[in-house]
């Protein structure tokens, strides 16, 4: 299997499962945020970063089935 199809379908995996996996691991939202002196000064939504993942995901798996579809033809 391609590895850009591999790291696509991990992408789209984790973009699913993201908050169980990170409760799984012990992380909080507070991750996708910066802090400074105990206030947020920037945040983004953890439903904002599974959708950037997800498209991650979807455009390494185009990416990955075009190179395959190319090495098949030569």
């Amino acid at each position: 299997m391609n590895n850009k199809i591999f790291s696509g379908l991990v992408l789209i995996a984790l973009s699913l499962f993201l908050k169980p996996v990170m409760s799984i691991v012990g992380l909080d939202e507070k991750l996708f945020g910066l802090h400074w002196q105990g206030e947020t000064v920037f945040s983004i939504s953890p439903s904002l970063v599974r959708i950037i993942l997800a498209v991650l995901g979807i455009i390494m798996l185009i990416n990955g089935g075009l190179q395959v579809a190319k090495q098949k033809n030569k």
